[in-house]
């Protein structure tokens, strides 16, 4: 699939990426946004990421950039001094949540993430080997610590009239928020007991995925609750910007009910107000949002391009369903570590246990995102075959194909971390659920039979509507 993503760079260490390549996207970079003007720049804990970084400053340097080297630290905390210092961009050296031999580049230029076509600029400089380097032009460069700053900052906006007394158990996942996450929240949180778990950072992560989003991932957290009778877990990504919930049962929360428990958390401050929500979420978030007086915007996947649309709405509150939480009061940004205060202060606030807050959650009938493996030159093919096949039921094209029965949905679309598909579907209960996913299935006929057979794995179902599902699943 190449280096160059939609809304990033990743490819393997090793093989795909290299410290030119980083050079070369630094020159680019430093002279978009032109001579003297300051440039943020951080990395996460991967072994490749010291000598990546300094290539990327040594680019900005001679495109004439006043870079700013923040060290190893998670993403959020980038974004953070972007905008504590006015910088007119930012640059980070990571992967996310993909395993330790991979890495990658983000950046914005002000609080602008970048779209496909500015990623398509930095592979046109790389096939050219940049352009030249401007005469005379030789940027500076400084390093500096944020952390004191950034926890000074968390502290003010989190703030108590009543301190809370709720137990709290955070994993780091062997990130780059390994060794800070627990110290900040105990910071903001002094009344709160805060544990951490798989805190050591780790450049591979102890040879796991920090993933958050995949709920095998987080047995250690949910047993740890348990064990700790802890008031909420919280897990944190490679780089910190995702995060996920487990709560005081042990349960990891969907993205759906923390997305439904996040919107509750701005109680009136919603009304009249825009919120985004991603494309993949349950139809129950959109009426959720509605009853609570916000204006819900549809936007496909993708970090960047939920971040373009909360800065051109100006919505107070955004969520995508890998983990990513946005704010109006952080110019669209996201920061895992800032969603999980505001987890915990809802939770003091509500004076009820998160557990019961899930109950109140709208009730939901769909399947996790189904991968199915298809050759990349045959995705057009199979979603224009699904747009023919059903051409008498509304189609939504913002990302793939969304087809919207009568009594649930299908989405399909092209998969932007590996090659292959992915599916989602939502209906009225789990009958309704199986039986769609069984004739959307059949009249899918390249990857039909991969599809039902991925669906009865991740939903741990044996038999299709004509053999005897139940509503009992």
């Amino acid at each position: 699939m190449g280096v160059y993503k939609p809304c990033d760079i990743r490819g393997h260490a090793d093989h795909e990426l290299s410290p030119e390549l980083y050079r070369i996207w630094g020159r680019a970079l430093g002279a978009r946004v032109g001579a003297r003007e300051k440039f943020v720049v951080g990395g996460d804990i991967r072994a490749s990421t010291p000598r990546f970084m300094a290539a990327l400053i040594e680019g900005l340097c001679q495109s004439g950039a006043s870079v700013v080297d923040l060290g190893i630290l998670p993403t959020p905390m980038v974004y953070y001094a972007r905008r504590r210092l006015k910088a007119a961009a930012c640059a980070i050296v990571t992967a996310s949540h993909r395993p330790g031999e991979i890495n990658g580049l983000k950046w914005t230029i002000g609080s602008d993430p970048p779209a496909p076509e500015e990623v398509a600029a930095l592979e046109r400089a790389a096939r050219a080997c940049c352009p030249d380097v401007p005469n005379g032009k030789c940027g500076s460069f400084r390093t500096l610590d944020i952390s004191y700053d950034y926890v000074a900052w968390l502290q003010q906006r989190w703030v108590q009239d009543e301190p809370l007394e709720l137990r709290v158990v955070v994993d780091p996942m062997r990130g780059c928020a390994g060794r800070k996450a627990r110290r900040y929240l105990q910071a903001v949180f002094p009344k709160a007991p805060v544990r951490a778990i798989r805190d050591e950072p780790d450049s591979r992560f102890g040879g796991g995925v920090p993933d958050p989003t995949r709920h095998e991932h987080l047995e250690e957290l949910s047993r740890a609750v348990e064990h700790e009778r802890a008031d909420l877990g919280v897990a944190l990504d490679g780089d910190g910007d995702r995060v996920a919930f487990v709560d005081d049962d042990a349960n990891v929360l969907t993205a759906e009910e923390a997305t439904s428990i996040l919107l509750d958390s701005f109680g009136s401050a919603l009304e009249g107000e825009a919120v985004v929500l991603d494309l993949k979420f349950s139809d129950r978030l959109t009426e959720k949002a509605e009853t609570l007086g916000a204006k819900p915007l549809v936007e496909r996947s993708g970090h960047a391009f939920l971040r373009r649309r909360m800065l051109d709405s100006r919505a107070v509150f955004g969520a995508e369903i890998s983990g990513h939480y946005f704010f109006g009061e952080l110019e669209g940004g996201d920061d895992g570590l800032f969603a999980a205060c505001r987890m915990i202060d809802y939770l003091g606030r509500s004076k009820q246990p998160l557990s019961a807050l899930c109950r109140g959650c709208p009730a939901t009938f769909m399947t996790p995102e189904i991968r199915v493996p298809v050759r990349p030159h045959d995705h057009a093919a199979v979603i224009d075959h699904v747009q023919a096949h059903w051409l008498q039921y509304p189609h939504r094209l913002t990302d793939g194909v969304r087809v919207d029965f009568p009594d649930g949905w299908a989405l399909v679309r092209s998969s932007v971390t590996d090659e292959g598909l992915t599916f989602r579907f939502e209906a009225r209960d789990w009958t309704s659920l199986d039986t769609l996913v069984w004739r959307f299935s059949d009249g899918l006929p390249h990857a039909g039979d991969a599809l039902w057979a991925r669906y009865e794995e991740v939903m741990g179902k044996h038999c299709h509507p004509g053999f005897g599902a139940s509503e009992e699943k």
